[in-house]
């Protein structure tokens, strides 16, 4: 088995920044489509839970794809995709339009996550393949952070237009360092044939573990909250607190950067705390934000400072759940990881859908809203987790 580069390394870890950047990058500029589209609140936030949509269904579907095709071409079509749906948001006339757009930009950026993953599954073995997985889980915890930043400063050279050029042009470098240093992984003799029926099956007798099911609704409400903040954030700090687009990102990345932070801690402890006890702290960080944000709200406190310390607390509560959610999931299902990691990130990706646009539906995008259904989630997800794996035991690492 040949070595991985350090150039097609890199490939792999900008593969891997495409989504998080196509998702993250054009938040500062969301209220600023809803004058140019002369739409509501409502509909833009539904562009956020296309590309949500888009992303669960690329994870779940190009799996078996790549198995029966390949890897290299999938792969090559997928960033093509994400070139002409960069362009087709760039040229959006109306929200409708950018709707459909931000779901296929959606699913080809999931699809070159999915066939990342598959060629380092491909390609290397034991200490080599744990560094690699390690890399792109860190590129998927800091592009969060770049990628508003990155949108903010492009917003100071013209509107929300240039974020989908720059989109376009990083898909296009992409794919020209595909072309140059991404070989074919799975040979003819390797690939399997093209069977939806086979996985459908194989997602039945996962999910006949109940505690795999309450593992996967747990990861979901929790990324809800997270959701809730990424949909309702841009205009609850913009409007309520008078931000600039460019502002908005620095309290973006203040908020992200705690939960990298969290990420980073939380692999660091695994070395001696018990993977469920490390997730019921987080469950109680999720209590502690949830007061922080009811307090808020309740004494009508307009302090800025505050309410990113109260965002930053309960998104900052994925960092100690969801990678051990992850994992105690996965534990009984090695011999279906692909199903299972497949199901759990399309789980994931819909909750997260579907509470987007809840924000303003139901509780408005400003201080008050967001912060009651990010309450709401938490609090909601402490009390699955807490009584659904009450007998849960902690293992000693």
């Amino acid at each position: 088995m040949p070595a991985i580069k350090k150039r097609q390394s890199a490939t792999m870890g900008l593969i891997s920044a495409l989504g998080p950047f196509q998702f993250d990058m054009y938040l500062p500029a969301l209220p600023a489509l809803i004058l140019y589209f002369r739409t509501t609140e409502t509909l833009v936030q539904l562009t956020i839970t296309a590309s949500l949509l888009g992303m669960a269904m690329g994870q779940v579907f190009v799996g078996p794809i790549t198995d029966a095709l390949g890897r290299r071409r999938p792969l090559m079509i997928a960033l093509s995709v994400f070139i002409v749906a960069s362009i087709a948001c760039l040229a959006a006339p109306d929200v409708t339009w950018m709707i459909i757009a931000r779901f296929i930009l959606g699913f080809s950026a999931a699809a070159g996550f999915v066939i990342v993953n598959a060629f380092i599954r491909d390609m290397a073995t034991g200490d080599n393949a744990a560094k690699l997985y390690s890399t792109q889980a860190a590129i998927s915890s800091l592009a969060p952070v770049l990628a508003p930043l990155v949108g903010g400063q492009l917003l100071l050279l013209g509107d929300w237009h240039i974020v989908f050029i720059f989109l376009a042009f990083m898909g296009a470098a992409v794919m020209g360092f595909v072309a140059a240093y991404l070989p074919e992984s799975l040979p003819q003799s390797a690939r399997s044939e093209l069977s939806f029926g086979a996985t459908f099956s194989a997602w039945a007798h996962v999910l006949r573990d109940s505690r795999f099911v309450v593992l996967i609704v747990l990861g979901g409400v929790l990324f809800g909250s997270v959701a809730s903040f990424i949909a309702g954030a841009p205009f609850a700090l913009q409007q309520g607190f008078g931000l600039t687009p460019t502002e908005y990102t620095y309290a973006f990345a203040a908020v992200t950067v705690v939960m990298f932070g969290a990420n980073s801690l939380n692999r660091y402890l695994l070395k001696h705390v018990s993977s469920i006890s490390l997730m019921r702290y987080g469950l109680s960080q999720g209590l502690l934000a949830a007061a922080v944000m009811v307090t808020i709200n309740v004494f009508e406190i307009h302090d800025l400072l505050l309410t990113i310390v109260g965002y930053a607390l309960a998104v900052s509560v994925m960092g100690f759940t969801m990678a051990n959610i992850m994992g105690m999931a996965m534990k009984d299902h090695a011999e279906r990881a692909g199903v299972a990691a497949g199901l759990i990130g399309f789980a994931t990706s819909l909750s997260g859908a579907i509470a987007a646009p809840l924000t303003s539906m139901v509780f408005g995008a400003d201080i008050a809203g967001v912060g009651t259904f990010m309450a709401i989630l938490l609090v909601a997800a402490a009390v699955l987790g807490f009584i659904g794996l009450r007998n849960e035991v902690p293992v000693r690492h």
